[in-house]
Parts: C-alpha cells; structure tokens; sequence
C-alpha cells in the first residue's frame, strides 16, 4: 500500500532494531471504547470542558499513530514475506523443472533396457519416489554405471532441495497471512480510535468548537513567524533538498499511512522529504532511527530526523532554530513545531 522511493543514493547498515518484524510483537495502547460525554455546559467551565476533550483527543491521536506506525511496520514485514515467498516459489518450479528432466531422462535409460532385455533393478528402483532410498543401495550394486550414479545423486540433491524450499515456503505463506490479519486488526484499532477523537468533536458547541481551535492552534505547532522566516539553509546539499521539500509540505493533511504527495503521516513526511534528495528510507519511524547514524541533541542539524517518545512512535525532520517539521496529527497536519514541544528519544541524521 505505501512504497518507498525507488532511488537511493545510500542507505547505512542498521544498527539497531527495537522491535521483531516477523514476531511484529508491537504494544498497541488503548483506550475506552465508548466516546467521553461531555459535562453539562451550565455545570462546568466551558473553557475547562473543552481543555479537558482536547487532551482526550490528543490522547486519542496519539494511540492511533502508535497503531499507526506498528501498521507501516507490519507492512514492510509483508513486503520482505511477499518478496521471500516469490523467490522460493520461482526455486521450487525451476527445481521441480529439474528433477522432471533427471527422472525422464533415467526413464529414457530404462525403456532402452527393457527393449534390450528388461530393466535393472537399480532402474527400478531409481523410477520410484524416493532416490535417497536408492542410493543406499544402490552402491551395493555392481551393474550401477559411474554415469546412472551422477545422475542418481543429482536428482537425489535436487529431490532434498525442493522438499526443503516446500517446507521453507509453506512457513513463510503462514506468516505473511498472520501479517495481513495484524495489519488488519492494526487498522481496526487506528479507525477506532479516529472515530472516538470525531465523536468528541462532534459532542462541541460551535461556541466551544471555536475554543477548541483557538487552544489547537496556541498549543500545537506554535513557532514565531520571526523564527521560521529566519531559518538556515542547510550546508549539506542533501539535507537542504530535503528540508526545502519539508517546508513545501506545511499545511497539508494527515492521514495515517500516508507519503504525500497531497497528505502524509509522521514518519510517511520524513521518508518523501529525504527520498526527494535520493535517500531511501523505510516507512516507519522505528525503522527510520535504526538505519541512520545517531546524533546528539547538542551536534544536530538540519535534515535530521527527531524521534519521539519511548517506543519512538513519532519522528520529525528538524530545519533549524530549535525547530522541527512533522505530521502531527489528524487535527493540526504538517506543521512547524519546537523542537521540545515533545519528549526525544533520538537523532539520527540520513
């Protein structure tokens, strides 16, 4: 469904990988199931109601991009799957080719001998499914020829070969369909949250929707014009590509999922902005931090990729004067935000 950039022009050795694709042992937070009524508006503060449904919402967007994530993550996993399962399918014909070819071949043997006089019990034995057996006892035979025993251990080899490709494909179709049903419930869990945060939304007043706005907007993405009308230029080539497409990017919406070019999630941002300058990188914020070299907060600059929270779940690209840019969320998009204005777990720089 999302796809990375085809170019690259480098990708490092990852260095550390915090959680199993295969195992895809992710934690996916949760939430009440039911949406939060609100309190009476003769009751209560009208102001702290709609502070209090903000950071029910925040809270909400929040577990949906944990969701999020583990389901880009799930998706590379079924592409990795996808690709091995086609691989071993594509061996397994050419092998089978193979042991068609050696067995006809010896049955060509064996219906000259039989014209001759009849066919040998090394033949009749090699003709039956099993030549491992064949081998065994075959040494044993003094009629067997150099030639019929080349082509007895060929075929037995091939024969081991394709039995284990089997075995090896048969594993992989059965995870890459515990993939597709993770994801599945992956989406499930992001819907509803989403869902939940709408249905909040819709229990506002227009008074209140109004309030709401206003404290979306001085609470999230707020950066000084001043700040973002004085951003550096980046000295590396790359990361000005990259933060140039960034900038180019405030304003659109996000959708989880998502690698523009009309809308992006988090690390679906960070992923197009550096693809644009011809580095690839996964669609995933995990798989981001661990493919790149770690930075220090105090060494960064800008085009590196700033990652959020413990489990790394959101990640940002940062353009300079202890600013960032990011997918924040389905209320605010692609924005400018501080730097700090949440907790880091990690810098890396492409």
């Amino acid at each position: 469904m999302v796809t990375s950039p085809k170019e690259a022009a480098h990708r490092a050795p990852k260095k550390y990988v915090p959680v199993s694709r295969t195992a895809m042992t992710v934690t996916l937070a949760t939430a009440a199931a039911g949406s939060v009524a609100l309190l009476p508006t003769a009751e209560a503060d009208p102001n702290a109601n709609v502070n209090d449904v903000k950071a029910q919402v925040d809270k909400l967007h929040q577990q949906a991009e944990q969701a999020a994530e583990a389901y880009n993550e799930a998706n590379i996993s079924l592409s990795d799957l996808q690709h091995k399962v086609d691989q071993l399918q594509a061996r397994i014909t050419a092998e089978q080719g193979s042991l068609d070819s050696a067995r006809s071949s010896l049955g060509g043997l064996a219906a000259a001998q039989y014209v001759s006089g009849g066919v040998d019990s090394t033949l009749q034995l090699m003709l039956q499914q099993s030549p491992d057996n064949y081998l065994q006892q075959a040494t044993m035979m003094a009629q067997v020829t150099d030639g019929k025993m080349a082509t007895m251990r060929s075929a037995a080899e091939i024969q081991r070969q394709l039995n284990q490709d089997k075995a090896s494909a048969s594993d992989e179709l059965a995870m890459l369909a515990k993939t597709r049903n993770l994801m599945a419930q992956q989406k499930s869990d992001i819907d509803a949250k989403e869902q939940q945060a709408t249905n909040l939304l819709n229990q506002l007043t227009a008074a209140q929707r109004v309030q709401y706005n206003r404290l979306v907007n001085t609470t999230s993405g707020n950066v000084p014009k001043s700040t973002i009308s004085n951003l550096p230029i980046p000295s590396d080539a790359r990361a000005a590509i990259a933060v140039a497409f960034a900038k180019a990017q405030v304003g659109k919406p996000y959708i989880w999922a998502a690698a523009g070019p009309n809308a992006y999630d988090c690390s679906g941002l960070t992923m197009a902005a550096w693809g644009k300058a011809g580095v690839m990188m996964d669609h995933g914020s995990r798989d981001q931090y661990a493919a790149f070299p770690k930075v220090s907060e105090s060494n960064i600059q800008p085009g590196d990729l700033v990652l959020y929270y413990s489990d790394m779940h959101h990640v940002g690209i940062y353009v300079g004067n202890g600013t960032i840019i990011h997918a924040a969320n389905p209320s605010a998009g692609v924005q400018y935000a501080p730097i700090g204005e949440m907790p880091i777990a990690g810098i890396v720089r492409p």
